[in-house]
Parts: C-alpha cells; structure tokens; sequence
C-alpha cells in the first residue's frame, strides 16, 4: 500500500512541476511580450518627431564639394561638379516648427529640404547654428507637426535603456536600441578650444545620416541629439555619441531668442587631476578639476582664483572632468553668479564668480607669469638659469624668468612629460609651495621635496605657433 502511495505522490508531484514549469515559461514569454509592447509604443511615439534632413549646395566650378569633417562626424555629401548634397536627421522640438540638428548637418548649406515620417516635405531656413557645441536650429512652416517630449540629461545614468531614432544610410524613421555605455565623453572632434563636448555615449546602432536625431529613453523623452561615431571605417562599430538634451536645448532657446549663443565665460584653462596630481596636491584620492591657467582681465582673475586651485564643486554639484566643467558654465548665461567649492593649498574656499561673455576669437589673453625651476639629474633632466644668449636659443619672451630644460633623457621627467625648453617656474608638493628663479632655487627646493611621491611642476612650454602653454607636470620624486 505504502508503494502505492508514493507512486501516487510522485506522479502528482511529476504533473504539478510540468504545470508549474509552463506557467513560468507562459510568464517569462507574456514579461517578453511587455518589453516588445514597450518598445513598439515609445518608437510609435518618438518617430513622428523626428525628420529627415536633405541639403544641397551650389559650388562654383572647380570647388571642392564639402569640407572635410574629423573621422568621428560625417557630413555625407556626395562630391559633384556643380552642386554637392548631404543628408542628416532632425528633431521637431515646437509645433511652431523649429527643429533642433547638428551643425555640420547644415553648415554651408544653400538649400534645406524637410521630409516627415508621414511622407509630407517642406523647406527650412537656417535659424542659427553653434560650431562649438556642433549645434543647430532650422524652421519649417507646417500643419499637424508633433513636438517631442524633452526629458532631463542631468538624470542619465550608465546603464539605462534608450533609443536612437533618424535616417541612417538614407532609411528614414529607423529606430535602434542600445544602453547608456558611458557619460561625460570628450572626444576633441569639434577642434577649439572653446568648444564643448559633454556627450553621451551608447551602443545603439548609430550610422551615417543618425546626425541630429534623437536619442529618447523608456519614456519617450528626448536626452541627447545624436551626432558622432567612434569609427575606422566610416560605419558603426560599436559606439555613438549624443549632445545632452539640457546643453542642446540652452544653444536652441539662445539662438531663438537672440539669434546667437549667449554662452557664459570664466577664463581659465583645466586638467583632469590625476592621482598623481592628486598626490603633489595631498588629496585623498584624485577628485575635481585643476586650474592650469587663469587668463588677464577675465571673470576667474576678478574672482580671485589662482594657478593650481582645484575646482571640487560648481553650484553644489560635484566635478571631476574639464569638459564636466565647461559643460556646466556653457549652460549659464553672462552674469550669472556661480560658486565654486576650491582647495587651494591645504585649504578649502568658496568663490564666487559673475560670469562674463565668452570672447571672440583673439581675445583670450593668457596670463603673464614666468617665475622659473630647476634641474636635478636623477629626474633626467639638465636645466639651465634664463640668460640672453638662452632666450635667444629658445626663442622665449624677453622677460622670461627661471631654469630652462636644456635636455631630457631617461627618468622620472621623460616619463611625465618633460620637454626640451620648458621653463620651471614653480614647485609643488603637498604642503610645500615654492615659486623658483634660477637653478639655486630649483637645487635647494628639490631637496625639501618627499622621495617617492609625485611633485607638481609649473611649466610654460611655447608651441610651434609660438603661443605660450601653461602646463603641470607630476614625476614622482625618486630616491
């Protein structure tokens, strides 16, 4: 009986785990089945809102068709005798009719044509455009049009789902879907010095003519303007790239309102503190942004920040990136007040700054300092005091000040970046802060320095242009 039994237990035990393993696969199906649902209703809502962007430009005989882009943008303009022509992605952003793009989408056009999702076309005229952010606005006249939802690219985190929409290769309305793979990213296409890159990286399938799409998350919200591929091969392998929506929609409303960008300005040039300038700075651990360089007559000068302030927070908000830092100023407008959390030295300050107007070309001023360094063999380095005969050797300003780096070999110095006829001019190690006039200095200041921790060294290296760089470069001290 009692075999019975069991066989009976068994047999039901057999049945309710088949029955049970169907529910769970039914259910695993039907959680598929939501995400597919999801997916098709945020692509039905989005693609309304994104157009195709055809341009044309008449040449004169024997011009060349297009400029050439940077290998990460393309423009896709097919080479002609007479007349050349591109194509792009745009995004309806009111129902008034300006849609947001990208600048090179464009730039130099002499005719814009509009194609919508449904078929319908119109021409646009140029609104204005940003060659530093690589941003652009045009119009159209139309009925019916359907403005994107604009979300919040503050709130982006690595990770998150999201969904690039646009005309790739010529196939309008294409949607592809991918994740958030980083954020923050410079990628040094847009080529000045005043330019802003901030952009949002994802492997959604990104291809020629996505430039100026929208990149939308699992609300149908718009968080980036698509514009860049990392690419050998003109194609997409793996990665693209996408403006904030925050920093984009800033350019759109300046451009509308005012016809340019009224892009904020402090007047200082960064670098990424690394942890062995974190280490010459005697911070815990690699955090915030280095002040390089403060430019004469600017809002930082006034504001009193000096070379080698490490910037930790900018209106509360942390930053630990240079292009982190400039993003966040280009999105305030001249004179506005902004508050910087600095570490200067071993000590923490609060400055506050009006920001001013950024220049125009030729008007950024560096600033006049040269105090000098020094030389020490084991850093491989041979330094020299700053004498006539070498500033004619080197070509430096006449009022040059310090020990010039007469040669690099092997050593610490080679490795961090020294170069023939930089100019020490300041030493830096935890709490020792030392500006330094000739090679006397330089001796007896290296012989107060740690061995085996980085120093900061305050560099001015002149560039083939004949422009002066300010420059901190962080050998560990050796034994």
């Amino acid at each position: 009986m009692k075999h019975v039994i069991l066989i009976l237990v068994a047999i039901a035990w057999s049945t309710g785990s088949a029955a049970h393993a169907e529910t769970t696969d039914e259910q695993a199906i039907n959680q598929l089945k939501m995400i597919n649902q999801a997916y098709t209703a945020i692509a039905a809502r989005v693609t309304p809102s994104v157009v195709t962007i055809t341009t044309k430009r008449v040449e004169e005989p024997g011009q060349q068709g297009g400029r050439r882009m940077p290998d990460f943008f393309h423009q896709f303009q097919l080479p002609q005798p007479e007349e050349s022509s591109g194509l792009g992605s745009g995004i309806i952003m009111t129902t008034s009719g300006y849609v947001l793009t990208n600048n090179h989408v464009v730039e130099n056009a002499d005719e814009i044509t509009v194609s919508m999702s449904d078929n319908r076309e119109y021409p646009a005229e140029l609104v204005g455009r940003d060659k530093l952010t690589d941003v652009a606005v045009i119009k159209i006249v139309g009925e019916d049009l359907s403005p994107i939802s604009i979300g919040d690219s503050d709130g982006i985190r690595i990770g998150e789902w999201v969904l690039a929409v646009g005309a790739p290769l010529e196939l309008r309305s294409t949607v592809t879907s991918g994740i958030v793979s980083a954020i923050g990213r410079s990628l040094d296409i847009i080529g000045s010095d005043l330019s802003v890159e901030d952009f949002i990286q994802v492997d959604a399938a990104i291809n020629p003519g996505n430039s100026g799409g929208a990149l939308v998350d699992l609300d149908g919200k718009l968080i980036g303007v698509n514009t860049a591929i990392a690419t050998r091969n003109r194609g997409f392998v793996g990665y693209g790239f996408a403006i904030p929506i925050n920093l984009a929609k800033k350019v759109m409303d300046d451009i509308i309102a005012h016809g340019e960008v009224r892009r904020a300005y402090l007047g200082v040039g960064l670098k990424t503190v690394s942890a062995a300038t974190a280490d010459a700075f005697g911070l815990d651990r690699p955090k915030g942004v280095l002040i390089d360089l403060v430019m004469e007559g600017t809002p930082a000068e006034k504001a009193n920040f000096k070379r080698g302030d490490i910037v930790l927070r900018v209106n509360g908000e942390d930053v630990d990136r240079p292009n982190h830092l400039q993003s966040i100023i280009a999105r305030r407008h001249p004179g506005d007040v902004a508050e910087f959390a600095v570490r200067r030295k071993d000590r923490d300050l609060t400055l506050k700054a009006t920001l001013g107007s950024i220049p125009k070309d030729g008007e950024v001023v560096a600033e006049a300092e040269s105090d000098a360094g020094s030389e020490m063999e084991s850093l491989g380095l041979t330094v020299s005091d700053v004498t006539p005969q070498v500033i004619e050797a080197f070509g430096l300003s006449s009022d040059t000040k310090g020990v010039v780096v007469t040669r690099v070999s092997k050593g610490p110095g080679k490795s961090a970046g020294f170069a023939r006829g930089d100019v020490i001019f300041a030493v830096r190690q935890r709490g020792l802060d030392a500006n330094l006039d000739n090679v006397e200095d330089f001796e007896a200041i290296m012989k107060k320095l740690q061995s085996g921790r980085s120093a900061a060294f305050s560099v001015i290296r002149r560039d083939r242009s004949g422009e002066e760089r300010y420059l901190f470069l962080t050998p560990r001290i050796p034994s």
